[in-house]
């Protein structure tokens, strides 16, 4: 192998052809580097099992593909939704919902919340606070206002049993209104 070498040396310099020899300090080995994070970074060494991880056995600081070195913060996640400084106006058709904005209507009158603040994360323990106890009926739903999304919504909500279709098309239109918004907006229903 040796001769081989030396003998496309000669030819080269002979030919005035340039040949690349590779340098011994073109590829690392995993001891040259300090830790399995330092290895990652620099990708000149082998990935014995293709998994994209180099210098498993190096001790951590360890990193993986396309994760950030430690020592540097993580990129923020862009946000999903958004939020706006205005209190955001949910209209709801009485034509098409009479029963739930009659509900809501009343709600309202007898003192619950007009202003209302979007909270998602916990509509499902709000609705269990506010329906809790309360029977169903086949063909009704147990709708609250505030609403089980709000942040105001939950326990003391004011309920009333409206038929199923009325409940769920008015429900639908709410959340399609705000989606894309942030938990916290602020918002109110406005009956039309």
């Amino acid at each position: 192998m040796k001769s081989l070498v030396t003998g496309l040396a000669v030819l080269a310099i002979s030919t005035g052809a340039v040949l690349a020899m590779p340098s011994p300090a073109a590829a690392a080995t995993c001891a040259d580097h300090p830790n399995q994070a330092s290895a990652q970074r620099a990708k000149d060494t082998r990935d014995a099992d293709g998994d994209g991880i180099y210098c498993e056995a190096l001790p951590c600081p360890c990193s993986k593909p396309g994760s950030a070195p430690r020592g540097r913060p993580k990129p923020k996640p862009r946000a999903t939704c958004r939020r706006v400084s205005r209190t955001v106006l949910v209209r709801l058709d009485d034509d098409r919902y009479p029963l739930t904005t009659d509900h809501i209507l009343d709600a309202i009158r007898m003192g619950e919340r007009r202003l209302l603040h979007l909270d998602r994360a916990h509509a499902d323990q709000h609705r269990a606070e506010a329906t809790g106890g309360i029977p169903t009926q086949p063909g009704q739903d147990r709708d609250e206002y505030p609403p089980a999304l709000s942040r105001e919504g939950g326990r003391g909500a004011d309920v009333r049993l409206v038929p199923s279709s009325d409940n769920r098309g008015a429900g639908a239109s709410l959340g399609n209104q705000l989606r894309g918004y942030c938990d916290g907006q602020r918002f109110r229903i406005s009956v039309f």
